[in-house]
């Protein structure tokens, strides 16, 4: 196509005279540019999000007329869920052994030094995390989870100035240490963790559908196996004289599976097969209702150095230790925080190879 240049002569000059006079439009149109580009943008990665769903959970839900549409928003609410989630967890302790005496938190959590240190020497995710940046001695965040135990003991009191025995106390423990997603810094870690999250959003959703599937899978085994056993029933049944004893049993063994086939039958007709359709709306109600997943509680203890749980107005000396509980699914209540230790921490592996 020809264009004039006196066209495009006058076109330079309109925009020359635009920028010069008007300023503020010309930054209106470069911010509505640059804002459309980004819309553009997230577009392309939630779409992208979508796929990665899809290919985590049933490919076939492609299939589905719309189901991109059906699926961007409801994704990126649970995004957004997950983000608020890791918002909630507190700001990463250093746990070292220099830290276990003076931070009460690295005190309530391990019993020792030596347990401090074999928790995090024994970690894959940090031996590989170690291996995989070729410093030892490099600095890592990481998601710390524990279980919170508590056992009643009888010890000992202060009371004024006499030494009360055999009192009633309510020792704290925190025991199965397990170390998720270090990263190099706090905020790297805090990504990883959102991705582990979401992550598990996706396989609560294939457990869904695949649970569908295989209770599908039962009945209709279940219907084949009963239906053949009701026709050989009937074909002996038509070889022996009725009244009799093998008749009698046989005519027994019609009745009974006759009546579990027509129960099995009804319970097929409450499962539906599961199709595409299906697939989508189990992905949808999970990501829907993310909360419904994973359950964030927060709850305080008062613990004295020794990790007997101590009232506020207690005379002793103790700490108040702020806990962040998470619990996924069906799974216990794991209290978690995000946790940096220098690697010369670890103690070599070899120091353990004879406990296995």
């Amino acid at each position: 196509m020809y264009i004039p240049r006196a066209a495009t002569y006058g076109t330079v000059l309109m925009w020359h005279f635009l920028n010069n006079r008007f300023p503020e439009l010309r930054d209106a149109i470069s911010r509505n540019r640059q804002e459309t580009a980004l819309r553009r943008c997230r577009m392309a990665a939630a779409i992208n999000i979508v796929e990665n769903v899809v290919d985590g959970t049933d490919s076939k839900i492609r299939l589905v007329p719309g189901y991109k549409k059906k699926l961007q928003n409801i994704i990126q609410s649970s995004l957004d869920f997950a983000d608020g989630l890791v918002k909630q967890i507190p700001e990463a302790i250093e746990v070292s052994s220099n830290t276990f005496t003076s931070d009460p938190y690295v005190n309530a959590f391990f019993a020792n030094v030596e347990d401090l240190q074999s928790v995090f020497s024994h970690s894959s995710e940090i031996q590989d995390y170690m291996e995989d940046n070729h410093a030892g001695d490099a600095r890592c965040c990481a998601l710390l989870c524990m279980n919170r135990t508590e056992k009643t003991i009888m010890g000992m009191e202060l009371s004024g100035n006499m030494l009360k025995k055999d009192v009633l106390q309510v020792a704290v423990n925190f025991t199965d240490h397990r170390i998720y997603s270090p990263a190099p810094s706090e905020p790297e870690a805090r990504e990883g963790l959102k991705v582990c999250l979401f992550q598990g959003l996706v396989t609560n959703a294939l457990e869904h559908i695949v649970k569908l599937r295989l209770a599908n899978h039962r009945l209709q085994s279940k219907r084949q196996m009963l239906y053949s056993r009701l026709m050989r029933y009937k074909q002996r049944a038509s070889e022996v004289l009725q009244g009799t004893r093998a008749g009698v049993k046989l005519a027994q063994g019609i009745e009974e599976t006759s009546r579990e086939l027509r129960k099995t039958e009804q319970e097929m007709i409450c499962t539906p097969l599961m199709t595409p359709q299906l697939a989508l709306e189990q992905v949808t109600e999970v990501f829907g209702k993310p909360d419904d997943f994973v359950h964030v509680r927060h709850h305080s203890l008062n613990l004295d150095k020794m990790g007997i749980r101590i009232s506020d107005n207690a005379p002793q000396p103790g700490n108040k230790i702020n806990l962040t509980e998470v619990t996924i699914g069906d799974g216990l209540p794991r209290v978690v925080t995000l946790a940096t230790f220098p690697g010369k921490q670890r103690i070599p592996e070899t120091v353990f190879s004879a406990t296995g």
